[in-house]
């Protein structure tokens, strides 16, 4: 939610800087590039908080770390695939104990 929460807070301020660079007739180009510096610094000097808790939600859900536990159901499925699996096939990292 943190991460929804960054995103438009950015882009209201993109937007607002950028319609009023725009009213002053400043030309598109500088508009948007303006916008994008002054969001950006906005964000990094007063949202500092809610960025980095943003940046801490999008690192541990790339981790997996987003679940706290399994569903049952998935952990049964998964036990269920390792033992059919469990020595039908050549383990590369396995001490060969024969």
């Amino acid at each position: 939610m943190r991460v929804f929460k960054y995103a438009v807070i950015r882009l209201a301020v993109f937007f607002v800087v950028w319609g009023a660079c725009m009213l002053l007739g400043l030309g598109w180009i500088f508009s948007t590039i303006a916008a994008a510096v002054i969001a950006l610094a906005a964000g990094y000097l007063f949202f500092n908080d809610l960025r980095t808790g943003a940046g801490r939600d999008v690192a541990s859900a790339w981790e997996g770390r987003g679940k706290a536990e399994r569903f049952k159901s998935e952990q049964a499925d998964a036990d269920a695939e390792d033992s059919y699996t469990e020595g039908r096939y050549f383990d590369p990292g396995a001490e060969d104990t024969r």
